[in-house]
């Protein structure tokens, strides 16, 4: 079982204005600062960090030195003992953000940036009503469970809503440009179409039976003004 307050010596050294901290059981821990204020209290942090790493890998930390262990050869060091304090830390450590790569259909994916969809706060809803927890790591009551799900279900059919409007305008855009491709493609077969016609009606002038058909319709005309 860790801790939740750890107290370790260090060794205080300053040198061209400025001060360097390091602890005689964590030797590769070290902080530098302007001021001792400042220096203490990145060394608190430094120490959490160390710590915290430990107790991840499930080890438990050395134990601290003893003050006398520590030879004092120079008239610019000094040691002192610093405190950390662990709880509030472990809450920091365990909401920092972690990346996480997620792979989705690209259409899916065109969709959800119209909308405005958040990808990190939907996967984290996701991830909670899976392990049935809330944001402090309790888990929920039969009827927080019911309620969530409840939610979770009509924003779903919200954010379903705001795909299917923005597909829906995708698929009318393409019908419109389809339409009028069709429409371009017909007008192009009717213009041929005259073309042809009026290629076959220029034939027809120059040939003999149009010739007599012109003047049978000419005798016609003659009788009727008679």
């Amino acid at each position: 079982m860790f801790k939740d307050q750890y107290i370790y010596p260090a060794v205080i050294m300053k040198a061209n204005d400025q001060f360097t901290i390091t602890f005689l059981d964590f030797p590769d821990t070290q902080v530098k600062a302007k001021t001792v204020e400042d220096g203490f209290a990145q060394a608190k942090e430094a120490l959490a960090h160390v710590l915290f790493d430990y107790e991840e890998r499930k080890e438990n930390p050395p134990t601290p030195s003893e003050l006398s262990a520590f030879e004092k050869g120079d008239p610019d060091q000094f040691v002192t003992l610093i405190d950390t304090w662990m709880p509030p830390f472990r809450k920091k450590m365990e909401n920092q953000a972690v990346k996480k790569t997620l792979t989705i259909p690209k259409w899916l994916d065109d969709a959800a940036k119209e909308a405005g969809l958040n990808y990190s706060r939907i996967l984290q809803d996701a991830l909670k009503e899976e392990l049935n927890i809330d944001e402090s790591g309790n888990s929920f009551s039969v009827q927080d469970r019911l309620n969530n799900q409840l939610k979770k279900v009509k924003k779903s059919l919200k954010d379903l809503s705001k795909i299917r409007v923005h597909v829906n305008r995708a698929s009318d855009d393409a019908s419109e440009k389809k339409e009028t491709s069709v429409k371009e493609s017909l007008k192009q077969d009717i213009d041929l179409i005259k073309q042809e016609l009026n290629e076959v009606a220029d034939r027809l002038k120059n040939s003999n039976e149009y010739q007599q058909l012109n003047e049978k319709i000419n005798r016609l005309i003659d009788k009727l003004n008679r």
